[in-house]
């Protein structure tokens, strides 16, 4: 019996149960979620950047 076959023998034992294939899938799922929302608001910025921008740029060429 490999170390670990012993683990979930003793998880079994004491009634817990293996989650860390559903752990490793909810952090994966949290990651991408969190790179979702970033990415979003860094695109976000960057347009408010560029229209708060524009307007300068326009006025200063006119003069």
């Amino acid at each position: 019996m490999d170390s670990q076959q012993q683990y979930e023998a003793l998880l079994a034992k004491w009634g817990y149960a293996d989650t860390t294939v559903e752990d490793h899938a909810r952090r994966q799922r949290r990651a991408r979620r969190v790179k979702a929302v970033v990415t979003f608001f860094k695109a976000t910025v960057k347009a408010i950047k560029k229209v708060s921008a524009r307007p300068q740029q326009l006025g200063q060429t006119s003069n």
